[in-house]
């Protein structure tokens, strides 16, 4: 048992108390004060004031106890809220993280999200839980379309998809959160959800092709295709094969290309496609200079 919970036993129990002697004292001691009564003197009043004592104590213990679980369950509502306020902002995080590196990581998201999932279940309402398993569902369902990979590419219309699922998600956890008591205006969320989607639009132009030289690059000749893995000023990664350009999964293509020449790079720990570019590059480069 909880201390909160023992504390709410032993306010019920001293509010019990409370009224039974209440009872006891109208029931069983009027004839007593009664007799005494009409004598006067310090019998009445010893009688009289010892009642209110005793009604007195009872009472400071209960509201003493009252104020020790108002005390208690603010503590525990404060730490809960602080909890959930830290674990949807880590979600967030999470998912922007993925959207960002634009793949789904087998190592990565894959491993981390049940886990997410499951301090979740421990702390969180169950609107918020039912959206967040949206957005787990849509993950393992673009992941199971290539999972023999390591790590499978987002495409725009996925993202655009994911970051909707946000916006709902968002809109349960500010329920949660107490930050308003009734649900978001429906206006305003369809305009919320329409900037969202806009904006998503904008920024969907991840992994297109890039004008202008790239900053460093390598080139690479595997099973008879040319391969151009270009890295630009803004760090983005590009591959060419045959000089056509490569739509696919980047960071898929690369951990190809990482086996086929050997370069033994760690691609459980080469980070994002970005940085991963970076490493198959410089190791392609560094193997011409020996």
């Amino acid at each position: 048992m909880s201390k909160l919970d023992e504390t709410r036993k032993k306010g019920t129990q001293t509010l019990i108390a409370l009224a039974v002697i209440a009872v006891a004292v109208y029931i069983g001691f009027t004839p007593l004060y009664e007799l005494i009564t009409p004598n006067g003197g310090v019998a009445g009043a010893v009688v009289g004031s010892s009642f209110g004592a005793i009604f007195v104590i009872i009472l400071t213990m209960y509201l003493l106890n009252k104020q020790t679980e108002i005390e208690q369950e603010s503590k525990k509502s404060e730490r809960i809220f602080d909890e959930k306020v830290k674990l949807y902002y880590d979600i967030y995080n999470e998912i922007e993280s993925m959207l960002k590196d634009g793949c789904i990581s087998k190592d990565e998201e894959m491993k981390k999200l049940p886990f997410v999932m499951a301090r979740l279940v421990t702390i969180g309402s169950d609107e918020v839980i039912k959206a967040f398993t949206e957005i787990f569902s849509l993950i393992v369902k673009i992941y199971k379309k290539e999972e023999s990979q390591d790590s499978v590419e987002i495409s725009a219309d996925q993202e655009g998809e994911m970051i909707l699922c946000i916006v709902e998600l968002a809109k349960v956890c500010r329920l949660d959160l107490g930050i308003s008591d009734v649900p978001i205006d429906s206006s305003l969320m369809e305009s919320a959800v329409a900037t969202v989607d806009s904006s998503n639009k904008i920024a969907s132009t991840r992994n297109k092709p890039i004008e202008g030289a790239p900053k460093t690059y390598a080139e690479k000749v595997i099973d008879g295709c040319k391969y151009n893995i270009n890295r630009y000023d803004d760090t983005s990664i590009r591959i060419y094969k045959d000089g056509v350009y490569f739509e696919g999964a980047v960071k898929t293509e690369l951990g190809i290309i990482n086996e086929a020449l050997d370069l033994n790079i760690d691609t459980k720990a080469w980070g994002n496609t970005r940085t991963a570019g970076y490493k198959i590059i410089k190791a392609i480069n560094s193997q011409k200079e020996t």
